[in-house]
């Protein structure tokens, strides 16, 4: 059974869309993935494009997750499914 880690308090994972408006937060791999599966398309591309998943998910010990989504290839049609993907690796 894998081990889930919380971050530490204030180091959350805030989602957002462009604009900055807050639409999610997690405090774990396993909160991060299932708000990945429902977040906003604008919101879900935007962290993409900047790479801002890797740091906080070797944060929270996921290596291997933030290896593959920093050399992933962004294509908007299939980004969800791509990162769903990684994250699973």
């Amino acid at each position: 059974m894998k081990i889930i880690r919380n971050c530490p308090p204030g180091k959350e994972f805030l989602f957002k869309l462009p604009n900055g408006t807050v639409v999610g937060k997690a405090k774990n791999i396993s909160e991060f993935t299932d708000i990945i599966k429902i977040l906003p398309l604008p919101s879900l591309i935007y962290h993409t494009e900047g790479r801002h998943f890797s740091a906080w998910l070797e944060m929270v010990g996921e290596k291997t997750a933030a290896t593959a989504l920093r050399s992933m290839p962004i294509n908007h049609a299939t980004i969800r499914i791509s990162v769903l993907r990684a994250l699973k690796g």
